[in-house]
């Protein structure tokens, strides 16, 4: 039940095992919503310095280190076509952690990286065998970000992988798999259990009632995930929010020094990340953050923005964004250039991230839940995807 990109990729894996799947996703296309609209940015714990125990980057290093031979085994990909510039961090002045307690975590996560690819055999990304971290000079500083409002920058080999192709060459892979039996348009209502067997009761958009059994059931829906999951009387392991999140796209080359990719710490900032020939991904989150739901279900909120409204939106976000990193002012795109996208943030926690408490800062009670059959998934975050459809297949066969 779902086809982002985490089930997508379960599905892939399980096909290739000798399973038949059907494949239900409410959207009128796979992988057209959360894995297509972010940023792209495959992991290495930097961002999650306010999980003290390192847990939450302990998990990402590991999704990071089978991001692209786990892809590999679905898609034909070279890294370097959709790599993005490697990512600065910026740290903001009034941020949660100055760069000091900074440089700590980030030398904990080179570390933990050392340890990790060894053990496993990897680069990440299949390119580069270190997690590489060093503090600029202040002179350096202005070469990147504006010091009014950035006090320091580190240099890291942190890269995004651009979702968009990603997305198109699984979607490919998906549709030209005879053992895959995709239901596009059609909404999972509930799951029952029925004797040995798992019911799944969904409803097309022409109102057409499905009614099928399975030995096996995953949830992998990401916003109907805590709905289908009460149907089976499952509640997620602590309170929780919806997000809706700008992560919008412009649509022009550029070369790989015009801009810096950066994200911004540590914080509600946000992220710019240049993807040379495939544009350029922009995300202001004070002002991209336009929904939030502690309901079952979130509202649909990829209607409820008229095209106006969320141009406004990546308006203001390129504005704030641009006072901060100077060479954005050197871009030149029109408005139809502009791609102004958002997706659903599903997520731990009830407090936003400028709270230094909240549970958004980490994301390590994430993974999979198992319930005789019927499988619960929190896939986490993008870095995660590939390794979690190998976690599900594996799960299902018993391994996991």
């Amino acid at each position: 039940m779902g086809a982002g990109g985490a089930g997508t990729c379960a599905a892939l894996e399980l096909t290739n095992r000798g399973y038949t799947v059907d494949l239900f996703e409410k959207a009128s296309e796979p992988i057209s919503k959360a894995s297509f609209v972010n940023e792209g940015k495959i992991h290495l714990g930097f961002i999650y310095a306010m999980d003290r125990g390192l847990r939450t980057a302990k998990h990402m290093i590991q999704g990071s280190l089978h991001f692209m031979s786990s892809l590999k085994r679905w898609i034909n990909i070279n890294p370097e076509d959709v790599l993005s510039t490697p990512f600065h961090y910026c740290i903001h002045r009034g941020s949660h952690m100055n760069s000091e307690e900074l440089l700590g975590h980030y030398k904990q996560c080179a570390a933990f990286f050392d340890e990790c690819s060894k053990f496993y055999r990897k680069k990440y990304l299949d390119l580069f065998d270190v997690a590489y971290v060093k503090l600029l000079s202040p002179s350096k500083v202005e070469s990147i970000a504006n010091p009014e409002y950035i006090e320091a920058v580190f240099e890291t080999n942190e890269h995004a992988i651009e979702p968009r192709t990603v997305a198109r060459k699984l979607r490919e892979a998906l549709l030209s798999q005879p053992h895959i039996n995709l239901q596009l348009n059609t909404t999972v209502k509930s799951v029952a259990r029925d004797g040995c067997k798992l019911v799944v009761h969904a409803r097309t958009n022409d109102h057409v009632t499905v009614r099928e059994k399975y030995d096996q059931v995953v949830n992998v829906t990401w916003d109907g995930m805590p709905e289908i999951d009460r149907t089976m009387k499952i509640e997620p392991v602590s309170n929780w929010c919806f997000r809706y999140k700008f992560g919008s796209k412009i649509l022009i080359r550029l070369s790989k020094t015009q801009v810096p990719s950066c994200t911004m710490v540590q914080g509600p900032f946000g992220d710019i990340v240049n993807f040379k020939d495939k544009g350029f991904y922009l995300s202001w989150y004070p002002i991209g953050r336009t929904g939030w739901s502690e309901a079952y279900s979130p509202p649909e909120w990829d209607a409820l923005l008229s095209a106006s409204e969320r141009a406004d939106v990546f308006k203001r976000s390129f504005d704030q964004m641009m006072l901060r990193i100077p060479a954005m002012k050197n871009l030149d795109f029109s408005h139809d250039d502009i791609s102004p996208v958002g997706g659903v943030i599903y997520a731990l926690g009830s407090q936003d991230v400028d709270d230094e408490k909240s549970k958004l800062h980490t994301r390590h009670e994430l993974g999979i839940r198992s319930f005789n059959g019927y499988h619960t998934v929190n896939t986490g975050k993008y870095t995660l995807v590939p390794y979690t459809g190998l976690q599900i297949a594996d799960r299902i066969e018993g391994k996991a």
